[in-house]
């Protein structure tokens, strides 16, 4: 099979792929203190419940689920998804919910009406789940040591990472780094770990293209004192924040801060955004000069760009992705401590429900 073939199956791939959950999460709490005692980071209920469980032909009841942040950041774009409740003809006067800040709490309900079964007929419905989506982030900072040439002293240093249901943290045996003298280069490698601290999904609304689970962007700030070698490679997915590029409210940084870090950025985008880049108008377009080998030159260096950045972005079926960064630090005149920085922002879904949660309907004729 040549190239332009295995370029041909990767875009069908991408463009009718979908993403099916079927992880259930049922985190909850009685109530709000009980759940901070238990030291949580993301969201619970402590009020998932159809007012009456036991219902009759015709007959409303309503599906009622308060749900709690128990992280340190906002969860924003919250939307609600009743799964499995069809047949009880589910209206809700809104879905969505613009935020809920850390420690608050907020509502979705459900009005449910049974319908017209036979006399002696019985519905058991005992998996209705309620899927949330909602748009959070994480942050990490971790302190290096820049030691000067022959101390090989180790100290620990600080690390930091907020509570949110992704936790985003560095690990380096590096936290003291003996730098090499006469201004030679001394290379190291941090570790950058996102952890999916429970059974909720990483995911995204519309997920038409993609088979899998991403992060829509990752952040990188370095202090200028280091070089950070990935943004040197070839085919680089890592892009460089410029005064002229950046957009604090995107990314959250400071302009002051731009004086002492370089910041870097991987930022997931669909394949139909990189039309102007290489030259197409859409994807069924894309497709086509594709399998007609007219764009095999564009379409190679495409693969090679998005495969570049799924390496970073891209969390697999497991729940830990693992960042291996490299850093090369010149000669320390004097004991230096530097903080490396990151933020992700990412999209997460939590099925509340299901495993016998339901309601059971008897016909009346």
């Amino acid at each position: 099979m040549n190239k332009i073939l295995y370029s041909f199956f990767f875009l069908l791939i991408i463009i009718a792929s979908g993403c099916t959950q079927t992880t259930t999460q049922r985190q909850s709490a009685n109530d709000l203190e009980t759940a901070q005692i238990l030291n949580l980071s993301i969201m619970v209920t402590d009020n998932l419940a159809i007012r009456r469980s036991t219902i009759f032909s015709g007959e409303m009841t309503k599906l009622t689920l308060n749900l709690i942040n128990l992280a340190e950041v906002y969860f924003n774009n919250i939307r609600a998804v009743l799964i499995n409740a069809d047949d009880l003809n589910p209206t809700i006067d809104y879905d969505y919910i613009e935020f809920i800040q850390p420690n608050r709490s907020n509502t979705f309900e459900w009005e449910l009406t049974a319908p017209r079964l036979g006399v002696g007929e019985v519905l058991v419905l005992n998996d209705i789940k309620v899927r949330t989506y909602y748009e959070t982030y994480s942050t990490a900072l971790k302190t290096i040591l820049l030691k000067t040439p022959g101390d090989r002293t180790y100290v620990s240093t600080y690390s930091e990472s907020s509570k949110s249901p992704i936790k985003l943290y560095f690990d380096t045996s590096y936290e003291s780094v003996t730098t090499l003298p006469n201004n030679q280069t001394k290379n190291f490698t941090v570790n950058l770990v996102l952890y999916n601290e429970y059974t909720g999904i990483v995911d995204y609304y519309d997920n038409s293209y993609y088979s899998d689970n991403y992060i829509k962007s990752l952040v990188l700030g370095v202090p200028k004192e280091l070089i950070f070698y990935d943004a040197l490679d070839s085919n680089s997915p890592w892009i460089k924040v410029t005064s002229e590029t950046l957009n604090p409210e995107r990314f959250d940084i400071q302009p002051g801060s731009m004086d002492f870090y370089d910041y870097y950025y991987v930022e997931f985008k669909k394949i139909e955004n990189y039309g102007n880049e290489y030259g197409f108008n859409d994807l069924c377009g894309l497709l086509l000069e594709t399998q007609q080998g007219s764009t095999s030159a564009n379409i190679n260096s495409l693969i090679d760009q998005t495969t570049m950045q799924k390496r970073v972005l891209w969390m697999t079926k497991g729940f830990t992705k693992i960042n291996v960064l490299r850093f090369g630090a010149r000669t320390a005149e004097y004991d230096t401590e530097l903080n490396l920085q990151a933020r992700i922002d990412y999209s997460y879904s939590q099925d509340f429900g299901g495993n016998g949660f339901g309601a059971v309907v008897y016909g009346t004729g």
